[in-house]
């Protein structure tokens, strides 16, 4: 089975990050599936190259222990303001869309976080006509209010946590 997996934030084991979805591949590849990985640039991964100098070479293909990684460079990472985090969750699904629409596929997998990585995944796999996986690792906001990157009262009212 040719599996899509997009995970905005993804890293192998040589990265200071978590590594389920890297793990999950592995086993998936070990089954004989093919797996082709749609991925960000996490700070904190080991996938991090000199980002490119223009537009038309945002994204990278390359292949790493028999995973087809396909690399969107758009820079994420802990330390950037909620705006600028926000923005690079947009712009990573609005461009893992059109890439995912354009592979061949009979499963398309997503897993958060971010949440927004869905968007992509679910239009994707409708427009191949394949079935789609989502797995929710992370709720949103409540994760964010915990870790003390969201401080506006609203968003505990509206995420039921006041």
């Amino acid at each position: 089975m040719k599996i899509i997996y997009i995970h905005q934030l993804f890293s192998t084991k040589r990265g200071a990050t978590g590594t389920r979805s890297y793990e999950m591949s592995q086993r998936l590849l070990q089954a004989g599936h093919q797996v082709t990985m749609v991925c960000g640039a996490y700070d904190v991964a080991d996938l991090n190259f000199k980002e490119p100098d223009n537009a038309r070479d945002r994204i990278i293909e390359f292949e790493v222990d028999g995973i087809h990684v396909i690399r969107i460079a758009e820079p994420y990472g802990n330390r950037m303001s909620f705006a600028r985090r926000i923005l690079a969750f947009g712009r990573f699904a609005r461009t893992a869309e059109k890439i995912v629409r354009r592979l061949d596929a009979d499963l398309v997998f997503a897993t958060s976080p971010p949440l927004t990585v869905g968007i992509p995944g679910m239009r994707a796999a409708r427009h191949l006509g394949v079935p789609f996986v989502f797995e929710v690792r992370d709720r949103w906001p409540e994760g964010a209010i915990a870790m003390g990157a969201i401080k506006n009262p609203l968003f505990y009212l509206v995420s039921g946590t006041a």
